[in-house]
């Protein structure tokens, strides 16, 4: 009975590991504070009922890739990264060549989000950047957690370089994202399949609460999963990024080779769930009545399984007239070459918590510029200089000072 238990314990866990680790990180973080669970389902249900398209502009997020790399293979180049760029905002634009396979039962409640992605081309010290930065580092993997029973999200420690990963830049002004090799899920010595990305939802927006009108702020927990703003973003498997990546088949799997890995994890970044609502069936929970909160996905017991199945239809007495299940949601375990759409319902979640939770992410063009950065250090100075550019040793009259930063300041100094 005991090893029967065990098995299907771990074919649980193998279902979870085999896409995003999003729910796999929510029940652990409820396993170490309880308290946890009531204050996100209050805050979720907060923003689906309050929340609305407050306008139709376009919201641009400056994106950067940290590349950390062990092996050449994980180094992924230049055109992969731009190509997840474009994965992106088609799909979140609904510009995505497969939109047109949308069955027509759901064609009305489908659209565009008018959020877009760019790779920022200023760094958070207000140096010009293409937007990725690489690293070197010596461990072979990071693993999601450091075992089954542990609390702590281990693969974190992509994001910092005292653990051989990658500083995050400003995150309440950039949308991280860590590319790594992930470790394979291990549960005595059984090997549960590849956790192929991760991002946690929103959390610290004290800031943003105070210039949000009071009718529309949900009651947000502001330590719901994490205090460390550090963290926040998302972490993706090396072979899961882009549609043109030359070794996306070394996982041993076709199905995400579309780049819609990391569309699946902005969607939780930006405070969507699983559209089955994360239930387990296995654990008793049924995905039928737990749901996904959003009005317009029809409800589904359990995920897709990587199988775009259109006949498939598990709550036949759902809400939603007997629709079947939504597999070709992105926010859904289907293959890539499936996944077409996000609802209006689930757009009118992500452009409310970037207006709530994420406001330092938008701007309104796809391009940053210089005088949104604050300079904080303002460096080491390096020469002092007259008007014909000669070296000056006193501050008398006019002089240009110029910092290893690459800080100018002009000065004319009377005496």
């Amino acid at each position: 009975m005991r090893l029967v238990f065990l098995i299907l314990f771990l074919n649980s866990l193998f279902l979870i590991s085999q896409s995003c680790a999003y729910d796999f990180v929510i029940k652990k973080k409820i396993k170490k504070n309880p308290e946890y669970k009531i204050a996100y389902q209050k805050l979720y249900n907060e923003v689906i009922e309050n929340g609305f398209l407050n306008s139709q502009e376009t919201y641009y997020i400056p994106v950067v890739f940290h590349i950390v790399y062990n092996q050449d293979s994980q180094n992924l180049p230049d055109s992969v990264i731009e190509s997840q760029i474009d994965v992106l905002n088609e799909d979140f634009r609904r510009l995505n060549a497969n939109a047109s396979e949308t069955r027509d039962e759901f064609l009305d409640v489908v659209g565009d989000s008018n959020i877009e992605f760019f790779l920022a081309n200023i760094d958070s010290n207000g140096n010009p950047s293409n937007g990725i930065v690489r690293t070197y580092t010596d461990r072979t993997e990071f693993l999601l957690v450091d075992d089954v029973f542990s609390t702590e999200i281990a693969l974190d420690e992509v994001k910092f370089s005292e653990t051989d990963g990658s500083d995050a830049w400003d995150t309440n002004k950039y949308l991280n994202i860590w590319i790594c090799n992930i470790g394979v899920l291990d549960v005595f010595g059984f090997e549960l399949g590849q956790v192929y990305g991760y991002a946690y939802p929103p959390t610290d927006v004290d800031d943003a609460l105070a210039t949000i009108d009071s009718n529309i702020v949900p009651d947000w927990p502001v330590d719901m999963l994490s205090s460390d703003e550090n963290v926040q973003g998302v972490v993706l498997h090396y072979t899961a990024v882009g549609r043109n990546n030359s070794v996306a088949n070394d996982d041993g799997m076709t199905e995400n080779n579309l780049g819609r890995a990391a569309v699946h994890e902005v969607g939780h970044y930006l405070g969507l769930r699983h559209i089955w609502g994360d239930a387990i069936a296995f654990s008793g929970e049924d995905g039928c009545s737990v749901d996904d909160g959003i009005e317009d996905t029809p409800n589904a017991l359990d995920q897709a399984g990587y199988v775009c199945d259109f006949n498939k239809n598990t709550c036949e007495d759902d809400q939603l007239n007997e629709l079947p299940d939504m597999v070709e949601n992105y926010m859904d375990y289907s293959p890539g070459a499936c996944q077409n759409a996000f609802t209006n319902g689930q757009i009118n979640v992500m452009r409310t918590i970037l207006e709530i939770s994420r406001p330092g992410l938008i701007n309104n063009n796809s391009s940053l510029h210089l005088n949104n950065f604050k300079i904080n250090q303002e460096g080491n100075l390096i020469h002092k200089v007259d008007i014909l550019g000669r070296e000056v040793n006193t501050d008398n009259s006019f002089h240009v000072e110029i910092f290893d930063n690459g800080n100018v300041k002009k000065k004319y100094i009377i005496r």
